[in-house]
């Protein structure tokens, strides 16, 4: 008890005096690194289905059906957004509806507390992913000189 209290001290002591960066100081960048850009509207809601991928699994893992329902949810709404839409053809639209499918049917057997269908479901969002994937991939390729 007293080493855990003494490494708590010095934990705290040191804190104290490195504290916080002084105000205005900004991070300095390597001679010759690129400031990275702003991520695009795209990029922000990839992330963000990602996360929301992530805790639809950790969701199936522990049977946290709430946790499932609602990522199912927000998957859903996130592919229906206006600004998700990358490229106009029959293909892509084809895979976005599989897609909302896949994740209202997920939501639904997460409400109906069916893990074994909502996990299949999962499986199914992350496949349709990957071929979304590949294909937009093939379809940027084609466009660029």
């Amino acid at each position: 008890m007293r080493r855990l209290a003494w490494v708590g001290l010095v934990a705290s002591a040191f804190a104290g005096l490195v504290g916080p960066a002084p105000e205005g100081r900004t991070q300095t960048r390597a001679p010759g690194e690129k400031k990275e850009p702003a991520p695009t509207t795209e990029k922000i809601l990839m992330r963000d289905k990602l996360t929301y991928a992530k805790d639809a699994l950790d969701g199936l893992s522990v049977e946290d059906f709430g946790k499932i329902a609602k990522s199912a949810e927000m998957l859903r709404m996130i592919s229906k957004a206006s600004s998700w839409y990358v490229f106009d053809s029959d293909e892509y639209q084809h895979l976005s509806k599989n897609f909302q499918e896949q994740a209202s049917d997920m939501g639904r057997h997460a409400k109906d507390k069916n893990l074994d269908a909502a996990a299949l479901d999962y499986m199914r969002i992350s496949l349709t992913c990957v071929q979304c994937h590949k294909y937009v991939r093939q379809e940027r390729a084609k466009t660029k000189p």
